[in-house]
């Protein structure tokens, strides 16, 4: 009987799939775009849980299920680039059982999409899993979103971004002091989440942590803030799946229970720092300066509507929100410089030369954020051509909301089309960053020289630090280079990243160089290749990140 129950349910669930498979393939053939055919949301939680186990099958099979092996990996769009826009056109369709996602790669019309808020909304069905401790700025729309985005963004100005860069500095220059003890090493995906969360701890809630390498045991108390902050980014997925008070039951492994418990002693620290900042308010002093600061300024009261800003609810999700976005992106990229700048030489001792100029003297502490960070744009360009090949996230999703559906016009190819309520838009963020059309410079090669632009011709009298003052950041088109989203709705950390990762570069190569470890009868250029290979071997879950940055091995060499 069991088994009978199990089949009809099984066959029910087919028979309802296949139904609404259907009903959205006739919803795009009325759009009028091309389209493909999956059997699955790319984005159904149990698909993403079940997506290594599903291709181990299919990958080893004799014949193959060419667009689902192509459009079911959650990394498509890093494989695909353009190639899928330049075969298909401006706008093409991919349908699934439960949505209509459809692709755009039209400037005009990406722009478009982006400055229409109330066409063309945050569909947030896709975000519901970021509400670990309560709603935040990712899960909220319209007059929540401006409420929440009030509190995220003031925070981020110029004093947090100075604080940002001295932090980042010290975290860089012990990592770098850690690499040259330990000779040829791996470990560097775990180190650069080190310094990301390191950093992330200090500039926000004032908990400077000592870097501690990858070769290092950690002794510290399971417990602790830094602790316990660390195991929960680092199973940020599961806790999203599955509450943190299930993962506690002990039908769970040891690593889940240890998840679920951490999930609880973050947030018992976050309401220890909540409590403290607001004692300090109520006895009408600053309080400690932090991101924490702000939110509690932001629970007060409203004299004028008389209600809470800021529920403590919401100041836990955004905290968490915040802790997550700055944390994995940051730390992931970061990763991915350095690997590319370790293939690349020539680059670290283009980025050198900069840094150098700006800062003759090696004493860190006389490195002034604000005289010097915005004279660092070539390392600041080795960050933008990084996100523009490998960038955190691979689209910007809207959902159609009127109830008539929406327009949107597509002026590279000179036609309209007609979106109906419900359809995910998805501005294709790698291939717009990719596209022969918008970069016609060899795209999908990494050269961060693209981003710099002589504003005056160079002579045989120009001298180095001349030509440096002439170089200026190329401004992208719009439309065609958005990794930390576009319009109001863009990421209010974008700058925040930017200077952590400038910063440690300023500090690992003004006097050191890194080059790979070269195995038993390997030139460069085959160790270039284990980089490279390394660098587009990529998973995907929230974020993009290389599937295994630890295993390869770099040295660390002082120049004169």
């Amino acid at each position: 009987m069991l088994l009978l129950i199990l089949a009809v349910a099984v066959l029910g669930w087919t028979v309802y799939s296949v139904v609404c498979l259907v009903g959205n393939i006739r919803r795009i053939q009325k759009i009028g775009i091309p389209y493909v055919v999956i059997p699955c949301s790319p984005v159904n939680p149990v698909w993403i849980l079940l997506e290594p186990l599903i291709f181990f099958v299919l990958d080893i099979l004799p014949f193959q299920f060419g667009r689902v092996n192509h459009y079911g990996r959650r990394t498509w769009q890093f494989a695909d680039k353009a190639q899928s826009h330049m075969r298909m056109g401006d706008a093409w369709a991919i349908a699934t059982p439960n949505e209509v996602f459809v692709y755009i790669c039209d400037a005009e019309a990406i722009t478009d999409i982006i400055a229409r808020r109330t066409d063309f909304v945050r569909p947030l069905e896709l975000f519901t899993l970021l509400n670990v401790f309560g709603p935040n700025v990712a899960t909220t729309e319209g007059a929540d979103w401006q409420r929440h985005r009030k509190m995220v963004a003031s925070p981020f100005n110029e004093s947090l971004n100075s604080f940002v860069w001295r932090e980042a500095l010290t975290q860089a220059q012990s990592m770098l002091a850690t690499r040259i003890t330990a000779g040829p090493s791996g470990g560097l995906g775990t180190d650069t989440r080190t310094l990301a969360l390191n950093v992330l701890a200090a500039t926000g809630f004032k908990r400077s942590t000592r870097f501690q390498s990858a070769q290092e045991v950690q002794s510290e108390d399971p417990r602790s803030y830094a602790q316990s902050l660390k195991t929960v980014m680092l199973n940020t997925f599961l806790i999203m799946l599955i509450p943190p008070s299930v993962l506690k039951v002990p039908i769970f492994p040891s690593w889940c229970r240890r998840a679920g418990q951490a999930v609880e002693d973050f947030k018992q620290h976050m309401l220890n720092m909540f409590n403290t900042e607001k004692a300090l308010l109520d006895q009408g002093q600053p309080g400690t300066g932090t991101l924490m600061s702000s939110f509690v300024r932001e629970s007060t009261v409203d004299p004028k509507s008389n209600k809470t800003v800021l529920t403590l609810d919401e100041i836990l999700g955004n905290i968490y929100v915040i802790n997550f976005a700055g944390h994995d992106t940051t730390a992931g990229t970061l990763a991915y410089v350095l690997f590319l700048l370790a293939a690349y030489p020539n680059i670290q001792e283009w980025i050198a030369e900069e840094i150098r100029a700006v800062f003759p003297n090696p004493d860190r502490d006389t490195w002034d954020y604000k005289e010097a960070y915005p004279r660092l744009k070539r390392c600041l360009a080795v960050v933008l051509e990084t996100v523009r090949l490998y960038p955190p996230i691979m689209a910007l999703p809207k959902s159609v909301a009127p109830p008539t559906g929406t327009s949107l016009r597509l002026p590279e190819s000179n036609r309209t089309i007609v979106l109906p309520k419900g359809t995910v838009v998805l501005p294709s963020l790698l291939a717009s960053q990719t596209h022969p059309k918008y970069w016609s410079d060899e795209p999908n090669s990494w050269n961060p020289r693209r981003w710099i632009e002589t504003s005056t011709p160079s002579t045989d009298t120009t001298t180095r630090e001349e030509q440096l003052a002439y170089e200026e950041i190329m401004e992208p088109r719009p439309g065609t280079y958005f990794p930390w989203s576009a319009g109001v709705q863009n990421c209010a950390g974008r700058k925040f990243a930017q200077v952590e990762i400038v910063a440690a570069m300023a500090a690992l190569f003004r006097e050191y160089r890194m080059r790979p470890a070269l195995l038993d009868g390997e030139d460069f250029e085959k160790a270039q290749a284990r980089i490279l290979k390394s660098t587009n071997d990529n998973y995907l879950l929230l974020v993009m990140g290389m599937r295994d940055p630890d295993s390869m091995q770099f040295v660390w060499e002082k120049v004169n």
